[in-house]
């Protein structure tokens, strides 16, 4: 084999080790078929990496509903997969407290780059920020639909305190949560 054909499999290793890293276990290498030492190091990468898979979904994932570590590529449908995943786990956990992006990109078998940038060119907004705004429909609904007190209903849709709830409500809807018309009438606060 020649030199140009050996540097380019090291750049394929290579990117695979990157990619490893950066949390991205779905990258793989092909061997060619020689044996050689090179040959050898791409079969050891995606046993490693596979391994790796495996541990993950059956340890850390466990209590998931479902396992979030997805075998990415670059694609635009596999990004808009990986956002549509992220998406349903925001909605699904509104009322624990947002994981980090690093959190976040391990959950979902990525690299924090590919994630906030695959979230903002989808969604046309920050992970902070949907998070934040899909709360706020929930308790704008809620405090609409039932007679749930606004405290109870803080809590409920995230929010540690009343007061970090008022002003993002009052922020977001620019008037307070109690302004908001309720179908149940009783008592509210």
């Amino acid at each position: 084999m020649d030199n140009l054909q050996n540097q380019q499999r090291i750049k394929s290793l290579y990117k695979m080790l990157l990619e490893m890293a950066t949390g991205n276990l779905a990258f793989r290498v092909e061997p060619n078929g020689s044996g050689d030492e090179l040959d050898q190091l791409a079969t050891m990468l995606n046993e490693v990496a596979e391994k790796m898979q495996n541990i993950i979904s059956k340890y850390e994932f466990k209590k998931q509903p479902y396992d979030y570590c997805t075998n990415q590529n670059t694609t635009k449908q596999s990004d808009a997969e990986l956002i549509h995943k992220v998406l349903d786990y925001i909605k699904n956990h509104l009322e624990e407290p947002l994981p980090t992006t690093k959190e976040l990109s391990k959950m979902f078998g990525t690299n924090e780059f590919t994630l906030k940038d695959s979230f903002r060119n989808i969604v046309k907004t920050s992970i902070y920020q949907f998070y934040n705004d899909e709360r706020l429909k929930k308790a704008h609904f809620l405090i609409k639909e039932t007679a749930i007190p606004l405290k109870e209903i803080a809590l409920i849709c995230g929010f540690n305190d009343y007061p970090n709830f008022y002003k993002a409500f009052k922020k977001r809807y620019n008037f307070p949560p109690s302004e908001v018309k309720r179908e149940k009438e009783s008592d509210s606060q």
